[in-house]
Parts: C-alpha cells; structure tokens; sequence
C-alpha cells in the first residue's frame, strides 16, 4: 500500500488540495449573508449598467 502512494503521491496531493479548495468554497457560501430574496426572485432582463447619454 505504501509503495503504491509513493508512486502516485502526486496523484493524491492534487485530490487532497481539490477537497480542501472545495471544502474551503463551501464553508465560505455556507457563512454568505445572504438575503432571501436573491433565492425567491427573478433576475430582472436588462443591460447590468445603464451608460448616460449627454443629449
């Protein structure tokens, strides 16, 4: 089994900072404040920003 992990360790360095990298992103949204109504909602269509336009 060791030998096995001796050949591969880059193999289980790269799973191991994919689930830290993961696990970090989840915990991170889980603390997100964020407020309900961005879940219940509809995303308004429309241009992200409005440019002013001298007349």
């Amino acid at each position: 089994m060791r030998e096995e992990l001796v050949k591969h360790f880059d193999v289980v360095v790269v799973i191991w900072v994919l689930a830290l990298a993961v696990g970090w992103s989840v915990m991170t949204l889980s603390r997100a404040q964020l407020s309900s109504d961005q879940w219940s909602s509809v995303p308004q269509n429309g241009p992200a920003w409005v440019v002013p336009v001298a007349d």
